[in-house]
């Protein structure tokens, strides 16, 4: 293409039908360390919690953060390379 020609347009059906795809994978990717927090919180909150368990539970803790941290990166990233409708970012 030459610096006359314009981009042929990008068809609006499919880059919806990713987006939605790719917010879809973010949202797994939140849900279930989300679930691992919960888990872990109801044990905690049995009380009677071993040293070892607790060492346990805050590793599965600093997992699960981890896994969400990086999922709202992803969201993130997809944020800033998301052109809204009307063009502009």
């Amino acid at each position: 293409m030459n610096e006359h020609q314009t981009p042929a347009p990008a068809d609006p059906l499919r880059e919806l039908e990713e987006l939605k795809s790719h917010l879809r994978e973010i949202a797994h990717e939140i849900n279930n360390p989300l679930g691992v927090l919960r888990m872990t919180a109801y044990f905690l909150d049995r009380g009677e919690v071993t040293a070892e368990k607790l060492a346990e539970y805050a590793g599965l803790i600093n997992q699960s953060l981890d896994r969400i941290e990086h999922g709202m990166k992803r969201l993130n990233d997809l944020r800033r390379n998301t052109t809204p409708p009307g063009g502009t970012a």
